[in-house]
């Protein structure tokens, strides 16, 4: 089976948006298909999430081979335990799954868990180490947006300049999206019997859809956002965060690309945007390791 997949990069100025042009490129990244969660790991090397396995996978940027694989199946003692968030904040790199119920409406421990690794630098080698325990946030978070279990559903993870998270939900609540500010991620990573401090949730008009990722970027949040269900419309916003209100910027129309993970390139004033590439065709439980693959798309940010 033969796969050809194409990357198509666009050229984005901010701010105001007002001029966007298309580069032709075709890249694509193997050994997964269903890229869910994503972050650079240092300038040339990111490391990137399946929602449909517990094997991350570290790749060097625009090399298309299958990367390198980093297993957390066997610390976590979970398989499949649906990761679709990641936000680096220092060599600390948090990871959080959908803590959302099953297809079928089950409460599986397992994808309901927040973690965190180290990035460790050895030469000219880069990789990651565990840190702390595997954590539950459910609770938590149905303690600040209600008795929303059917709802709840994490899609987006940025670190805040003043290292707390924010946690975004892709299901919206009265049709505005949420992010729910998390203050002390560090804390409760290193002393897991404290409790994770979370605040008043921010609810953001992005048009009816919900958050699939969100990234700070200079001095403010780049959103991708999305619709709720499988279907629908894609779209990246502006925010400075706190109560103010998201800005819809002029890119083009994402077409086949299912954007799920967005991400600054170190020093080079781009981002890079992954796409949720799994189907009938291409399954990260299923597929040939050699057949899986994803798109990349790169926006580059004007002054």
């Amino acid at each position: 089976m033969r796969f050809q997949i194409w990357l198509l990069s666009v050229l984005l100025v901010l701010p105001g948006a007002a001029s966007v042009s298309e580069l032709a490129d075709a890249v694509h990244y193997k050994g997964l298909c269903e890229a869910s969660a994503a972050t650079y790991i240092d300038d040339n090397h990111f490391v990137v999430a399946s929602d449909e396995t517990n094997i991350l996978r570290l790749y060097t940027r625009n090399d298309q081979s299958e990367g390198v694989p980093v297993d957390f199946q066997g610390t976590s003692g979970f398989d499949k335990s649906d990761v679709e968030a990641a936000a680096r904040d220092g060599d600390v790199v948090y990871w959080i799954s959908s803590h959302s119920l099953n297809s079928s409406g089950e409460d599986k421990d397992k994808r309901k868990i927040f973690f965190a690794t180290k990035v460790v630098a050895a030469g000219n080698a880069v990789s990651l180490k565990w840190e702390g325990e595997f954590l539950r946030l459910r609770d938590a978070i149905l303690g600040v947006i209600g008795d929303r279990k059917s709802e709840l559903n994490i899609e987006g993870l940025a670190t805040a300049p003043d290292g707390a998270l924010l946690i975004g939900l892709r299901d919206t609540i009265d049709d505005k999206a949420v992010v729910i500010p998390f203050a002390n991620p560090a804390e409760v990573i290193s002393h897991p019997e404290r409790s994770a401090v979370l605040g008043e949730p921010f609810r953001l008009d992005l048009g009816g859809l919900g958050i699939r990722s969100v990234e700070w970027v200079d001095d403010h949040y780049l959103i991708v956002a999305g619709p709720v269900s499988d279907e629908g419309p894609f779209a990246l916003y502006r925010w400075l965060g706190g109560k103010s209100s998201p800005e819809e910027l002029k890119a083009p129309a994402f077409g086949s690309l299912r954007p799920e993970a967005l991400m600054q390139i170190p020093g080079s004033g781009m981002v890079q945007i992954l796409s949720d590439d799994g189907s009938q065709t291409c399954d990260d439980e299923k597929t040939p390791l050699s057949q899986r693959a994803f798109r990349s798309t790169e926006i580059k940010l004007g002054n």
